[in-house]
């Protein structure tokens, strides 16, 4: 048995804000913040207790004290490696991203989609027709081919109901590519179940889409689209993009 002292234990995670996606957006800006901000920040927050009579006291009863400055040492930048698509290479940006850059050129290997399954709940309908529209318009730039899905639409989207679709459709149909299912929002039971059901139980490719990433404006969807085509084609054996570094 593990007791724990409760003044010496602090909550950690995120669940609790996944609801609030603007309080999870502050979060993760104060998350990501590039080495500038991070020395302005503490070289501020080292000002702030220089001059704070209260901390500079408490400083002086336990012995210590701080520089103003953060330590420094020699470091070396190392050049940018260059990012190769099929048809062209290129320099990535100073945020060390390239999303833009793949999802408008073809990839260096690029598998089709033509023999797959997209499994989704009734009332999510237009999500399904949405997404539909959105792959097929930005597949083209991406050299990749995605056809016609064979459609299950669920009466509801309890866990049976997902399992026994997605086990009926897969004994079915002669080879399968890939599972795309849409599921309601917050449903980390029917994610799980979907994910052992085709990584053990029936193996498949799969792909998981939360439907609240896919409401918005169209250029979100369109983003998460993107990305999902970009999942897509790695998880069936496609390659998007390597590096001039040798082995």
């Amino acid at each position: 048995m593990v007791l724990l002292v409760p003044e010496l234990t602090f909550l950690t995670g995120l669940s609790d804000l996944r609801k609030n996606s603007r309080m999870l957006k502050e979060v993760m800006w104060e998350m990501i913040q590039s080495p500038q901000q991070h020395y302005q920040r503490l070289t501020s927050l080292l000002c702030r207790i220089r001059d704070t009579p209260e901390a500079s006291r408490e400083l002086e009863r336990w012995g210590l004290c701080l520089d103003t400055d953060i330590y420094r040492t020699q470091g070396h930048i190392l050049p940018v490696e260059r990012i190769n698509l099929r048809h062209r290479s290129f320099l990535p940006a100073e945020d060390l991203g390239w999303h833009r850059e793949v999802t408008k050129e073809v990839p260096i290997a690029v598998i089709s989609v033509n023999s797959w399954l997209l499994i989704y709940p009734k009332r999510l309908q237009h999500l399904a027709k949405d997404l539909l529209a959105a792959m097929r318009s930005s597949c083209g730039a991406m050299g990749m081919q995605v056809g016609q899905p064979t459609v299950q639409e669920l009466r509801d989207d309890r866990i049976e109901t997902y399992v026994r679709s997605i086990q009926s459709s897969l004994g079915s149909q002669d080879k399968v590519q890939l599972l795309l299912c849409i599921i309601p929002g917050g449903r980390d039971d029917v994610y799980g179940a979907i994910k052992k059901l085709c990584c053990v139980q029936a193996p498949v490719p799969s792909q998981v889409i939360n439907a609240q990433s896919l409401t918005g404006h169209p250029g979100k969807i369109r983003s998460v689209v993107q990305k999902v085509l970009l999942q897509i084609n790695c998880k069936l054996g496609g390659q998007l993009w390597g590096v001039d570094i040798p082995l």
